[in-house]
């Protein structure tokens, strides 16, 4: 695992109801995190890394500025 911090920045999200309570019951576990937005940022990292890792995302440069 990194040692070093990363730089981060908040974005707001929305979720299904089911999502969330879905996450309460991971905090409650505490397998992932200590509070819902802690876990959510755990599983949302963590699925990103694997997908870029396993070829499912790419970033394509089109040229466009965001």
């Amino acid at each position: 695992m990194a040692t070093e911090k990363a730089e981060t920045d908040r974005v707001p999200i929305t979720l299904a109801l089911s999502t969330i309570t879905y996450l309460e019951k991971l905090v409650r576990q505490g397998t992932h995190g200590t509070s819902v937005p802690g876990v959510a940022r755990t599983l949302i990292e963590e699925g990103i890394r694997l997908a870029i890792k396993d070829g499912l995302l790419a970033i394509r440069d089109n040229g466009k500025t965001p």
